[in-house]
């Protein structure tokens, strides 16, 4: 009897094509969309998304007429044809710049032009979040008022409270604020990071009344209502064993710290993670550890099919079931992002696997993976931390076999097999992830972190044991407290190494370079090339070859590639080091807010000093700082300037050294020495009350007094001492209750003034400050001004918003 033809599958990577068809027509529609071809406008051409499926039917019948006939070489072109019309269609059912009507929510950011607020109603549908200085929630609006009558909106809100009351999950609330678009800032777009989430209105500031509570669906109000216990049962755990430690003087201890590191890798908490510890794992290339990813995922599959499988008695479609429930589980009560999604479902595919006993293919998985969550959210795309994730997950699947094949070949054998298996599970694991990731982080960030290879080798092997031994710790902490905290002393000791490790990476000069343009320009290159090389790689798999190139081409390609690496690599670590070399001129950060300024002075040689008022405000020093100029090592030296006021550590950045007002050696006529040419001599201290220390920086020709906060008073007191002629005066600035007094202003005659506006001064004040033609600048924003000590030059940026952590 003849057996029925069975027709071979035309290609085993149909997935991974189909998913980079998904992606490209994800690209090209939103390419399409930015370049106005379609628009909202009234009267634009304005087609539906389903325009884009038009091609679908003929794509579709060639790929199936190929795979019929046997052509392989239409099939996988038809597919791709098919999944770049789903992805076009995809995007333009959900793009960046929705087109709006009077039913959604965004239709009516900042409808009044005085920003007066208006009232909404609605239901918070997130985890609620509380930070240092305000309470964030994501808040379904079903409610519009106007005037005394209430109309139906659509959307969601991200709204920002002052610091107190935390509402919860279901709460029905009444907001009254102002519904704005979120901004665009210069190096980062808040507007399309949000959009990602499905939130296209912000309201900062906003007063939230409560209507009713327990709404919501039960699911979530039980899942949050876990996460916020385990939440805080960890933090107790892990406190206990901390504290204790630190009474028998083990060294180092940052106990709170601790806490939150191990809720944002345990539990996807990360905000309680103090800023400038987080800014340290930044700036060593190792924050990944701090959030939930793929290692995290892996761990807790794992698990769950060992405890389920054990449960059912092998009986592997129960623990099968249970297993995949699990992981769903997690998933959703760490957040869900786009890595922890990615992650999840290959996971979920890795199990289902092993229970139909067939072999998982990982890079199947993968793309898999990538191809369902484009098409739930085809702005998950431009999502950085799901870039990151899939290219490192990506480098792992094809280099680190390899990797260990040749170390094995070349150094296995020679070491001891415990040191072996460390440093080839640590060190080629690491290198492989690095090698696809690194462009990556050089691109979005314009950050080269020289020490990041090392930090992530040392910190690597105590990270599982910080995930087993916190997730058990919670559950018995649900039971027993103190068996908890004694399980918990693994999770702290981890840590602890952990944070040692990130502070002491952080502290080394150099360790973290900002990339020119130029570098910035090779990254993508690079990534460029690495993705060609990768479709040429898949093309030689469904050849049958053994090797990635041919032996005819093998020798001069490999010559080719060896010389641009001679070239190129050199050149960039040149242009690199270069770009952030010193350049021998003072820069004088006028960091201004609602409630005043602080200086930040870059030294010719590089040196950083900033001095601080310290005084109580809603943005710090340290967060306008991250937003300017990103991780930074610690200052060299922090001078607070006011007597009596002591700086919130959480407000200051971290710095080596700091000289307080009340300074022994801190005298009238007294100079620090910040280099060769650049001093600060201190000209008033004193000794009670509100007034500032006031310094003379001094640069070549240059001079300045900063920072010039003093009272009236003051002023007539200091007119005799004050030199003549000074090369630039800063006016006070709003919140700081000062202004210059007109004697002084007679009598020091600047060559130049800068007046902040929205100052409130006294008439015979603003009349002495026209006849000087200041110029006017920004209040809340940096103004660098620029000097080689014979010159200046003025520069004005607006600071960046803290989206990474939003």
């Amino acid at each position: 009897m003849e057996l029925p033809r069975v027709r071979r599958i035309p290609s085993p990577f149909l997935p991974v094509y189909f998913a980079l068809g998904l992606a490209a027509g994800i690209g090209i529609a939103q390419r399409l969309f930015t370049q106005g071809v379609f628009t909202c406008e009234a009267g634009a051409w304005q087609p539906a998304p389903a325009f884009f499926l038009l091609p679908l039917p003929l794509c579709v019948a060639l790929s199936a007429w190929g795979w019929r006939h046997g052509r392989r070489r239409l099939v996988v072109p038809g597919l791709v044809a098919t999944a770049l019309c789903l992805g076009m269609w995809r995007y333009g059912t959900n793009p960046f710049e929705a087109c709006l009507d009077k039913r959604d929510l965004a239709y009516y950011n900042q409808e009044d032009r005085y920003g007066l607020s208006s009232v909404l109603e609605g239901v918070i549908v997130g985890y609620p979040e509380r930070r240092e200085n305000y309470n964030q929630y994501r808040v379904r609006v079903d409610y519009r008022w106007s005037g005394r009558m209430k109309f139906p909106v659509r959307g969601i809100a991200l709204v920002r409270t002052a610091a107190g009351r935390l509402y919860r999950y279901g709460d029905r609330i009444r907001i009254r604020g102002v519904a704005a678009t979120p901004p665009v800032f210069d190096d980062f777009d808040y507007r399309r990071y949000l959009a990602r989430k499905g939130i296209r209105s912000i309201v900062y500031g906003a007063e939230l009344t409560l209507l009713a509570e327990d709404g919501g669906h039960p699911f979530w109000r039980v899942l949050y209502g876990f996460r916020a216990r385990a939440s805080n049962i960890l933090t107790d755990a892990i406190l206990g064993p901390c504290h204790l430690l630190a009474r028998y003087g083990f060294p180092g201890l940052q106990c709170p710290s601790y806490a939150a590191l191990a809720n944002g890798m345990i539990l996807g908490i990360e905000t309680d993670i103090p800023r400038e510890l987080y800014d340290r794992f930044n700036l060593t290339g190792t924050s990944h550890v701090i959030v939930i990813s793929g290692s995290n995922i892996a761990i807790v599959s794992g698990l769950f099919l060992l405890i389920f499988t054990r449960l059912f008695r092998r009986r592997r479609g129960p623990a099968t079931l249970f297993t995949l429930a699990g992981i769903a589980l997690y998933t959703l009560l760490v957040g869900a992002d786009a890595a922890v999604t990615r992650a999840a479902i290959m996971g979920g595919l890795y199990v289902v696997a092993l229970y139909l006993g067939r072999r998982s293919t990982a890079l199947i998985s993968l793309f898999i993976a990538g191809l369902v969550m484009l098409l739930l959210n085809p702005l998950t795309l431009w999502d950085v931390g799901f870039q990151l994730s899939f290219m490192a997950t990506l480098g792992l699947i094809l280099f680190s076999t390899p990797l260990q094949r040749r170390w094995q070949r070349l150094l296995g054998r020679k070491l001891p097999r415990i040191a072996n298996n460390l440093l080839a599970e640590g060190l080629l694991i690491t290198l492989a992830a690095q090698i696809t990731t690194m462009p990556l982080v050089v691109y979005h960030f314009g950050r080269l972190s020289l020490i990041s290879f090392l930090a992530n080798l040392l910190i690597l092997p105590v990270q599982p044991p910080i995930m087993i031994a916190g997730g058990l710790a919670i559950f018995v902490g649900l039971l027993l407290l103190p068996l908890a905290q004694a399980i918990a002393l693994i999770p702290t000791l981890s840590l602890w190494w952990t944070v040692l490790i990130v502070e002491a990476m952080a502290a080394i000069p150099w360790g973290s370079l900002e990339v020119s343009a130029f570098g910035r320009l090779v990254a993508m290159a690079y990534t460029i090339l690495f993705i060609a090389g990768f479709l040429w790689w898949l093309l030689r798999q469904e050849q049958g070859a053994r090797s990635f190139l041919p032996s005819a081409w093998r020798r001069p390609l490999t010559f080719a590639f060896t010389l641009a690496c001679i070239v190129v690599i050199p050149l960039w670590s040149v242009a690199t080091v270069w770009e952030n070399r010193p350049d021998g001129r003072l820069h004088l950060h006028l960091l201004g807010r609602e409630q005043g300024v602080s200086f930040f002075i870059v030294a010719p040689d590089g040196r950083r000093i900033l001095l601080e008022p310290a005084r109580d405000t809603s943005t710090t020093s340290a967060e306008l700082l991250r937003r300017l100029f990103g991780p930074l090592p610690p200052l060299d030296l922090v001078v607070l300037t006011r007597p009596g006021v002591s700086a919130s550590p959480n407000g200051l950045p971290a710095y080596t050294a700091m000289i307080e007002p009340t300074h022994p050696d801190l005298r009238v006529g007294s100079r620090i020495l910040l280099d060769e040419g650049l001093s600060l001599t201190l000209l008033y201290r004193p000794t009670q009350g509100r007034d500032s220390l006031l310094f003379l920086l001094r640069y070549g020709d240059f001079t300045t007094l900063v920072p010039f906060e003093n009272s009236q008073e003051t002023q007539q007191t200091l007119l005799p001492r004050l030199p003549a002629h000074p090369t630039l005066l800063i006016a006070p600035y709003p919140g700081t209750g000062a202004w210059p007094h007109p004697d002084l202003l007679r009598a020091l005659k600047p060559q130049l003034i800068l007046l902040p506006d929205g100052v409130t001064y006294p008439p015979s004040v603003r009349k002495a400050l026209a006849a000087h033609n200041p110029i006017t600048i920004p209040h809340d924003a940096d103004i660098e001004i620029i000097s080689d000590g014979k010159t200046l030059r003025l520069l004005r940026r607006t600071y960046a918003h803290q989206g990474a952590r939003d």
